[in-house]
């Protein structure tokens, strides 16, 4: 065996391990913030939890959170999402804009009103019980939003089947940054970033880059 086909051997082992790895994943919700403008800072959590852990689809997501808005957010103000999946190979993929899923940028005053009107069955389910959510609690989903309190707890959101058309977003290991800001200046008014396994109970294929990343819970 020559040199050129032991250096292909080695990597095939290589990706073969990789693959082979454990199915580590997230067993319970992490969040942290990533606001960097405290001058600015209009929005503010404090306290965020999400399970069962993995996200289970179909399935529930039980919701908590308690959050402020320190100041009003006006008309204008978007929502930048950054996805990224870990894989077993150990590289971390950008999960592009697909649907409205993934790393968009959305309107903030108007994305809950949106999804109530989006073009699949899917994104409608979700945007009435987002809408039916902040009611509850008589958070108003357009903007002007005025300096408040939000405090969620225990709410039941039921996620549906993923639509066939992202199907790229696999089951796996996601950390997703979310960041509050004005486009016209790129002023930030807010971060949050969290970690989460997205899990299908019955998985059809596995999408795109197979496999997860070994991951620890703390």
């Amino acid at each position: 065996v020559d040199s050129s086909d032991r250096m292909f051997l080695r990597a095939c082992i290589v990706v073969c391990a990789s693959l082979c790895l454990a199915q580590a994943e997230f067993t319970q919700f992490q969040w942290r913030s990533c606001t960097t403008d405290k001058v600015n800072q209009k929005l503010k959590v404090y306290s965020a939890s999400a399970r069962p852990m993995p996200v289970l689809t179909p399935g529930n997501l039980h919701l908590s959170f308690s959050a402020e808005v320190l100041q009003q957010i006006e008309p204008g103000t978007v929502l930048s999402f950054n996805m990224t999946r870990h894989t077993a190979l150990g590289h971390d993929v950008h999960i592009p804009c697909l649907g409205g899923i993934g790393s968009c940028i959305l309107d903030g005053c108007a994305i809950v009103d949106n999804l109530v009107n989006g073009t699949r069955e899917g994104q409608r389910d979700l945007g009435r019980q987002l809408k039916k959510m902040f009611e509850s609690v008589g958070i108003f989903t357009s903007c002007p939003i005025t300096v408040q309190n939000v405090t969620i707890t225990d709410y039941v959101i039921h996620i549906g089947d993923l639509d066939p058309a992202l199907n790229v977003i696999a089951d796996g290991d996601y950390t997703i940054q979310t960041t509050v800001l004005q486009p016209s200046t790129g002023v930030q008014y807010g971060c949050f970033e969290f970690d989460a396994t997205l899990k299908r109970k019955e998985t059809h294929g596995q999408g795109w880059l197979l496999g997860r990343r070994r991951r620890r819970s703390d």
